[in-house]
């Protein structure tokens, strides 16, 4: 490697690594109240420290192509202004050769961008839910205390958790039947976790049964027990009714390939569109990092003697615009032309405006 390779790269490398550690340090602190969220739940240190290194990999593909445009901006800026890209065109060297150590630095951050948002960060995403899901298995008093969790629809939930979780007091559950229209009441004065089962204490439950006549009222059912148990994961699993599904930015990219084929087999239209948008979302992520450098080696460069805030603002314009596009892609990921077209036409857009400005750069307009 060159000397001239060298010190471009270390240069743009430098401001690269701390600038993904920054965003690391503040999106975990973004999502701080989700980890702190799963601390409550009473899981033991280790599982909460693997939950907080599984945010990492979710947080990459959005951090490294962000860095990339701040370090190559950086990097071209002081070059312009310390006059050393004058020197380098003043000794011969082109501007293509110029910009091509950072290109092709950036070209490997691609490969690796799309390695990590198709593989590390759907592992990690897979990972924390199953977390949640065993232990809220382990412990049914965790899903009382989150109705979002164990997804209780028409159920009113209300008690006093005690001992990080682990026990609780005056527990009232108020649900509502779907055949009938009717609720059921359940009281119990304790709950406690005790070697994987559920014990209560001071338990009522008020229920009705229709009547045999259909002109006649509801038989109203009283059952009053001063101490039951029930199995942990049974408890759960009637709580729950029903597992989580495993959503497409869960799989892996060869796994995403089964999915594909087999909903191709299919008749869900709406579920074949989701995971050719899921393809192109992956793809958006994957040349991210190549887009954004070029879009700050054209708008860090400045030939002109007087320092002018044009191209900041057009770089804070075009990263605005896809950062806004991609996620409006995601949320219309049920339709895969205009998804695609979010994920797709910003990187397009960036691409033809850094290319006219180096062009316009390298023939000394300004």
């Amino acid at each position: 490697m060159s000397i001239f390779w060298r010190y471009l790269l270390t240069q743009y490398l430098k401001v690269f690594l701390l600038a993904v550690f920054s965003f690391i340090a503040i999106l975990l602190v973004s999502r701080l109240e989700e980890i702190v969220h799963f601390a409550t739940m009473g899981a033991p240190i280790s599982t909460i420290a693997y939950f907080v290194l599984y945010q990492i990999p979710y947080i990459l593909p959005i951090a490294i192509p962000i860095s990339c445009l701040i370090s190559a901006m950086i990097l071209y800026q002081n070059l312009s202004h310390t006059q050393e890209l004058t020197a380098f065109r003043s000794g011969g060297i082109p501007l293509r050769f110029i910009v091509a150590p950072i290109l092709v630095a950036s070209s490997f951050l691609s490969l690796g961008n799309f390695y990590i948002s198709s593989e590390l960060s759907t592992a990690s995403h897979l990972a924390t839910k199953r977390m949640i899901y065993n232990l809220t298995s382990i412990n049914p008093l965790i899903l009382l205390q989150n109705a979002k969790i164990a997804k209780l629809k028409g159920a009113y939930v209300q008690m006093d958790p005690i001992r990080n979780g682990e026990a609780a007091k005056d527990l009232v559950i108020t649900a509502h039947y779907r055949g009938r229209d009717r609720l059921s009441l359940l009281l119990a004065k304790k709950l406690e976790m005790k070697e994987g089962k559920l014990a209560a204490d001071h338990v009522s439950l008020i229920t009705t049964a229709p009547s045999s006549s259909p002109h006649g009222f509801d038989h109203l059912m009283i059952e009053n027990q001063e101490k039951t148990t029930s199995p942990a994961p049974e408890f759960a699993h009637l709580l729950r009714k029903q597992g989580w599904k495993i959503a497409n930015d869960n799989l892996r990219f060869s796994l995403l390939r089964v999915r594909l084929a087999q909903l191709k087999q299919g008749t869900s239209s709406r579920m074949l569109q989701k995971c050719y948008s899921e393809i192109s979302r992956r793809f958006s992520l994957g040349i991210a990092p190549l887009t954004f450098t070029l879009l700050g080696v054209a708008f860090g460069m400045e030939i002109s003697r007087n320092h002018s805030k044009r191209g900041v603002v057009w770089v804070l314009t075009l990263a605005a615009f896809s950062l806004i596009a991609f996620f409006v892609g995601k949320e219309l990921d049920h339709l895969f032309w205009i998804a695609s077209c979010c994920f797709l036409l910003p990187h397009i857009t960036i691409i033809g405006c850094s290319l006219k400005t180096l062009h316009r750069i390298n023939r000394g307009i300004e």
